[in-house]
């Protein structure tokens, strides 16, 4: 719990498309809104060693959620995502359900 906020989330994403080693990202309860969660989408299309994400208990909404589900049609290397406690409707997760690979462990 750092309150990184969008900010943050950005920069951080960032930095994940280059990186090719860390596998787990803890980032509960850190403000991070639908376009921090936007740029962790963009991130997931192009990052492979990411296999663990922490997201919850911040303040994403239907458009981060959205962007993270398309992103999981192309991110192989995810195997947990977490995303509970936001401001996610239940139509959106959903969303997420659908998107989401079998070897996937998504919470909502």
């Amino acid at each position: 719990n750092n309150s990184i906020g969008d900010d943050g989330a950005k920069a951080l994403a960032s930095g994940l498309k280059l990186n090719n080693t860390l596998t787990t990202l803890h980032l509960h309860q850190n403000s991070i809104g639908n376009d921090g969660a936007k740029e962790f989408a963009e991130s997931l299309k192009i990052n492979h060693s990411l296999t663990y994400l922490e997201l919850s208990s911040n303040s994403i909404g239907d458009d981060g959620a959205n962007a993270l589900a398309e992103s999981l049609k192309i991110n192989q290397s995810l195997t947990s995502m977490y995303l509970g406690s936001n401001s996610i409707s239940d139509t959106v997760k959903q969303t997420l359900r659908d998107a989401k690979r079998s070897a996937l462990s998504l919470s909502v």
